[in-house]
């Protein structure tokens, strides 16, 4: 019966992974099970309180074992996955709830000698901590504020002021008279009213009369009567700048001057309002 004998390696392969039980030195990572975690070398992974005093023999025989296939091994990982080999994070790493790496009992990422995180089982691309396999961190997604439309004001339109000017003026005389009547006074006071209100208006105050007597007397005439008007507007504190007074004599009847209804139309005060 013939022998077949391993390989030198495949003794040194399985002589470094065999389990090793934790010194109560805690000189290594362990993992729930108490064993000694290994990195992908097959080397004990050595915790923070190693010493060489510690340490223990087996473990740093089957590290120097593992040295003499680390060249070899080192390459096969880096043929099969070139792109995922980068350089070890330096900074601690704390493990996550997927369990792609070995959690040591403070709850970090354990590290092998040269750095890098121990893989677990669990581990795949997608549960990977992109700190350990030196990935950039993925970007946070940040939503889009939401647009505020303003809703547009509405369009205050100024309100047409109208004129608030008084009805027209039309006082009436006797005939041969330039007194006002006592009819005339409630209207004037429209006047009085409206310019105190409207302090940059102005007026013109035109007297008439009939057709009665001479052109040249009732021209006369006509421009007392008209002075009537401003003397009463100024007796209740209208500047007399703000009136202006013509007569027009008899040359503006606006009824017949053969009746004596016309005539009475025809001598009277009209009162302009200047623009």
């Amino acid at each position: 019966m013939k022998t077949r004998l391993l390989p030198i390696a495949a003794f040194i392969s399985v002589s470094a992974l065999a389990p090793v039980q934790a010194a109560e030195s805690q000189a290594y990572v362990t993992d729930s099970y108490g064993e000694i975690v290994r990195d992908n070398y097959g080397s004990c992974v050595r915790s923070t309180k190693w010493t060489a005093d510690t340490s223990i023999a087996s473990c740093e025989k089957s590290t120097s074992k593992a040295n003499v296939t680390k060249t070899t091994t080192n390459k096969a990982i880096k043929s099969e996955s070139a792109k995922e080999i980068l350089p070890a994070v330096k900074e601690d790493i704390k493990g996550d709830k997927n369990a792609a790496y070995v959690i040591d009992a403070n709850g970090m990422t354990v590290r092998d000698n040269y750095g890098y995180c121990v893989r677990s089982i669990n581990w795949t691309k997608e549960i990977a901590i992109p700190k350990c396999e030196g990935w950039a961190e993925p970007k946070p997604v940040v939503k889009a504020k939401p647009v505020i439309v303003e809703k547009p004001k509405p369009v205050v339109v100024a309100p047409v002021v109208k004129d608030d000017a008084p009805a027209t003026f039309r006082g009436f005389f006797d005939t041969n008279k330039a007194e006002l009547k006592e009819a005339a006074f409630a209207p004037l006071n429209n006047y009085v009213d409206y310019l105190n209100r409207n302090t940059d208006k102005q007026v013109n105050v035109v007297g008439h009369t009939d057709s009665t007597g001479s052109a040249a007397y009732n021209q006369k005439l006509s421009e007392k009567r008209a002075e009537a008007v401003k003397s009463y507007l100024t007796a209740k504190d209208i500047q007399p700048n703000r009136i202006t007074t013509q007569g027009a004599g008899e040359s503006q009847p606006i009824a017949s001057n053969k009746t004596k209804e016309g005539r009475a139309q025809n001598r009277r005060v009209e009162i302009e309002i200047l623009k």
